[in-house]
């Protein structure tokens, strides 16, 4: 951080560049096992024949179950520190629980009842949310131990944002374009999920064992807030917390909505390219071609966070998304007038303005994270606590809550529309109602989150100078505890 003095900078913990790229990998382990749950519903009514709105309200049902058991491993995580440290035994064994039940739930007997297969997928979802849970805890809370200079800080989004542009664009190439025109019923076809699943959950293991090397010598008691002379941590912090730390709430607020708008698109892409595009396959190239601007939006953005602070970074990006998203709702009639003889002019300008909006707003949504940590670091200068654990996922608790909706809005529009109860076939026509509906999620959630995010930030204290202060307060009340018991013995 310009702005920071050589003392200032003396006063920080940082980590080594490799230390951070491959600790990020955390974050796209379990975004490996979230990309193929991504297509739970999808898979569920059109390879298991089972109904949308139905499936739509499991899940939603699942990610408040998710947000529930948040600050119940926070909490744990924020109590524990031993030999191995406070974040490293729920990476491990938050994904070994996540590779199983993910390999399990695609695997579901497409022959079997229809009762018996909404019991056995809803099993597995619960499993998968158990492990989910403990990993992506870990993400969040860990990112106030892996390093505490603000300037460096919004390397971790840099990394977030090349793995998880390469994880959803090429996953979704190789499911797609690579992967599903290999298998006699395409991408409803059960034994491509069975592939597909076991090399999904083998990457994320590989990805989850180099992340904890990544964070192994910062797992340590001596990198946590106050260090040993933080006062414990109670389950009862968490309601203080949510009523008096001003930018988590904010936080909360910007990130959430944003959240159930991006849950929502992912999962209703592939109708758009299916249904309203009629091409499988060029999702999967699409997907390719968003690599590109989303990799250079990753480079700017962090070099915008670094030198002018993260919130900064983050309101800039959802202003660009926002335009975009206006730009294209205004254009979309047009551009969908030839789409049904598919105009190839119309579908590359639609493309091509999706492409640049996904990246701007990817990037807005990866900040978040590190974020996350400047609120840790505001409750230890507000409390004393260093509950980045619970802290983390009472942020996850209440982002769950509200994207919950996302594959329920996807269910209920499409039974709207008139498809829930059937098969949707891949590169068909459907009706215009479905058509709205789709678009509604492509295009006018993300448009209603971004708005919020751009409210929120209005009241989101947390910039370049704010961050400074709350170092050096931090700093010094560390040492004036140490000269305190060193007196006392």
């Amino acid at each position: 951080m310009e702005n920071t003095t050589a003392a200032q900078r003396s006063r920080y913990h940082r980590a080594k560049l490799w230390q951070i790229g491959l600790f990020t990998l955390n974050n796209t382990a379990t975004n490996i096992a979230m990309l193929a749950m991504m297509f739970y519903a999808f898979y569920t009514q059109n390879v298991l024949g089972l109904s949308a709105a139905i499936v739509g309200t499991i899940a939603m049902g699942m990610r408040i179950f998710d947000g529930v058991t948040d600050p119940i491993i926070g909490f744990l995580i924020d109590r524990t520190d031993g030999k191995f440290g406070k974040f490293r035994p729920f990476m491990l064994v938050g994904n070994i629980i996540l590779f199983g039940s993910v390999f399990l739930l695609f695997r579901t007997n497409v022959e079997a009842g229809e009762n018996y297969k909404y019991l056995y997928t809803t099993i597995l979802y619960v499993v998968y949310i158990l492990g989910y849970t403990l990993q992506t805890a870990v993400t969040k809370g860990a990112q106030a131990v892996l390093t505490n200079d603000p300037a460096q800080r919004p390397v971790f989004t840099f990394f977030d944002a090349i793995y998880n542009a390469i994880l959803f664009n090429v996953g979704t190439w190789f499911i797609f374009t690579f992967m599903g025109p290999r298998y006699e019923k395409n991408v409803i076809d059960p034994i491509l999920w069975h592939d597909v699943s076991l090399v999904f959950v083998v990457i994320s293991l590989g990805m989850t064992i180099l992340a904890v090397i990544g964070i192994w010598q910062k797992d340590r008691t001596e990198f946590f807030g106050m260090g040993a002379h933080a006062p414990k941590v109670k389950i009862s912090d968490s309601l203080e917390v949510i009523r008096n730390n001003r930018p988590l709430q904010m936080l909360v607020v910007a990130a959430s909505t944003d959240k159930l708008a991006n849950v929502a698109v992912r999962g209703a892409m592939v109708y758009l390219f299916s249904n309203i595009l009629y091409s499988t396959a060029l999702q999967g190239k699409y997907s390719l071609w968003v690599i590109v601007p989303t990799l250079l939006a990753a480079f700017v953005g962090v070099r915008m966070a670094s030198k002018g602070g993260i919130k900064k970074s983050f309101v800039r990006f959802t202003w660009m998304g926002t335009i975009m998203l206006v730009v294209m709702l205004a254009l979309t009639p047009v551009l969908r007038a030839d789409s049904s003889q598919g105009t190839p002019v119309s579908v590359i300008i639609l493309l091509v303005l999706m492409a640049v909006q996904v990246s701007v707003s990817q990037l807005a949504g990866n900040i978040v994270i590190p974020m996350i940590a400047d609120c840790s670091d505001y409750e230890t200068y507000r409390s004393g606590r260093f509950m980045p654990g619970l802290l983390g996922t009472l942020f996850s608790f209440v982002d769950k809550m509200i994207s919950s909706l996302a594959t329920f809005i996807i269910g209920v529009g499409i039974a709207f529309a008139g498809y829930g109860g059937q098969v949707i076939e891949p590169n068909t026509a459907v009706n215009s109602k479905f058509e709205m509906v789709i678009l509604f999620i492509v295009f006018g959630l993300p448009l209603i989150g971004h708005v919020a995010s751009l409210v929120a930030m209005k009241f989101y204290e947390l910039d370049e100078k704010r961050m400074v202060e709350i170092k050096e307060d931090i700093w010094e009340k560390k040492q004036k505890a140490v000269v305190a018991e060193a007196f006392a013995e």
